[in-house]
């Protein structure tokens, strides 16, 4: 089974694979790049799933729209994400008041690592996901400038607004802000996520 990062890692392989066969035809490059896109995807599929798709991805021939029958079956594979009930939501926000909660019913959470919404009325954005099988969740104040840039949780260049939070000193009692641009549209960003360092780490920076 794979998780929704690990799937997108897999597909965005394939799409690079579908490329080099484009685009190169020196047979050592082609093998070079087999090789590590063989590399990646073997320990994410294990041994069986491996062998039964080896021969549909390393295929010369392969293109995107060969790839889509592909890509459907390994959805299949993907294990969704949990969902988050408002009761989980009133427990790991329990400071906030009047809390805006989210609409779930045009999200596939097969392809949610994490998941998150807005409440345009505070300009807030909501981020929970699971660290450890425990729900965690942070919330921020995104800027309504939009830029292009890296985003802090996926790593690929996009539109990106800074997220801001305030957070308390366990010390003195003063507060702190502490910002990360991260993409304005989190589905997508979900759609580009292909590890979980990248989101670990704005958890850790932006909560602590």
């Amino acid at each position: 089974m794979l998780q929704p990062y690990e799937f997108n890692q897999i597909e965005n392989q394939v799409l690079h694979l579908i490329n080099v066969y484009k685009t190169v035809s020196d047979k050592n490059t082609l093998s070079a790049n087999e090789m590590l896109v063989s590399e990646t995807i073997r320990p994410l599929l294990g041994e069986e799933k491996y062998n039964e798709f080896e021969s549909k991805i390393f295929d010369i021939t392969l293109t995107k729209a060969k790839a889509e029958p592909i890509f459907r079956e390994l959805k299949q594979q993907v294990i969704p994400f949990k969902l988050v009930t408002d009761k989980q939501i009133q427990k790991t926000f329990k400071k906030v008041k009047k809390i805006k909660y989210p609409i779930r019913d045009h999200y596939d959470f097969h392809d949610v690592t994490y998941f998150a919404w807005d409440d345009i009325g505070t300009q807030r954005k909501y981020i929970t996901f699971y660290l450890d099988d425990k729900l965690v969740g942070l919330y921020g104040v995104m800027s309504t400038d939009v830029i292009k840039n890296v985003c802090s949780i996926c790593h690929k260049v996009d539109n990106v607004a800074m997220f801001l939070t305030t957070t308390k000193s366990a010390g003195d009692g003063t507060y702190t802000k502490k910002g990360n641009y991260i993409c304005k549209d989190s589905h997508k960003c979900n759609e580009q996520i292909e590890n979980l360092d990248y989101l670990h780490d704005f958890y850790l920076t932006v909560s602590k």
